[in-house]
């Protein structure tokens, strides 16, 4: 991607400051983690994702375009995106109703096109792109909400002064997201599923998560099916691999990730290596 590519900015905001909950919570903030990826995927331009809902008056300078992004509150399923110039005009507004999880789905997998076709106007253009590509059907729904929970891994630590029932809240919250991850990423060959269920591991390894090696019959069995040096997911696996202690079959993945003639996939390779 060119250091000059235009900007474009993905928030998410109040439905009304009517607040949302549960896995509303995820799907609200999940979604422009979700648009901005197909847009990086599917443009020239450069994605910017607020971790955070942003109020209306906010401006952003530098962005050539700002997407805003909004969940009603629970029992009243709408989905709302607004794209807006840099002055704050409206360039596009789309309000989809959905009471299910399927109509749900249908509508988020229309939501990435409406967003490249507003964005247009400003110069970006569209790209194809190999690499990306979302499940489909209600696991799509699945995916968003597991973008922004991937989040919560690391985001939300409970303090060491934390008292117990707060631990153990937090550990089953970890693991309920850890488990749906897993779920979804070997229910299917599709990359990105995977990528985001490694990466949240990683992220709970980080922090020091007791619930990681639960989940290791999971992130085995989809490693297992990555053969293909070439796949990322077997570049991947070289490191969870080794998060587990399965030095041996991530020292044979990195060998034939070396025998590539790709100076990046060296580097990844390196940087694994490094973890002790």
């Amino acid at each position: 991607m060119r250091d000059d590519a235009a900007r474009v900015l993905f928030c998410a905001e109040p439905w009304q400051a009517s607040a949302v909950g549960g896995a509303g919570r995820d799907l609200r903030l999940g979604l422009p983690l979700f648009l901005a990826e197909a847009l990086r995927f599917g443009t020239d331009a450069r994605a910017v994702v607020m971790r955070t809902p942003v109020p209306e008056p906010e401006r952003f300078p530098g962005a050539a375009m700002i997407v805003r992004t909004a969940v009603a509150p629970e029992g009243e399923a709408s989905i709302r995106v607004r794209v807006l110039d840099p002055s704050g005009v409206v360039v596009s507004e789309t309000v989809r109703e959905a009471h299910d999880e399927a109509m749900v789905a249908a509508v988020l997998e229309g939501l990435p096109r409406v967003c490249m076709d507003a964005v247009a106007s400003s110069g970006i253009r569209q790209v194809w792109s190999s690499v990306s590509r979302p499940p489909s059907g209600v696991a799509l729904v699945s995916y968003v909400r597991g973008q922004r929970a991937c989040l919560r891994v690391s985001d939300e630590a409970v303090p060491a002064t934390a008292d117990a029932t707060s631990v153990a809240d937090r550990r089953n919250d970890v693991r309920s997201i850890l488990t749906g991850l897993g779920s979804l990423a070997t229910s299917t060959s599709e990359t990105f599923p995977a990528l985001l269920f490694f990466g949240a591991l990683l992220a709970a390894h980080d922090v020091g998560s007791p619930v990681v090696g639960e989940l290791r019959l999971q992130a085995n069995a989809r490693c297992t099916i990555a053969t293909d040096p070439h796949d990322p997911i077997y570049a991947m696996s070289a490191l969870v691999l080794r998060i587990f202690g399965d030095r041996d079959t991530s020292e044979r993945r990195m060998d034939k990730l070396r025998a590539l003639d790709d100076p990046m996939m060296h580097r990844w390779v390196a940087r694994v290596a490094a973890i002790a």
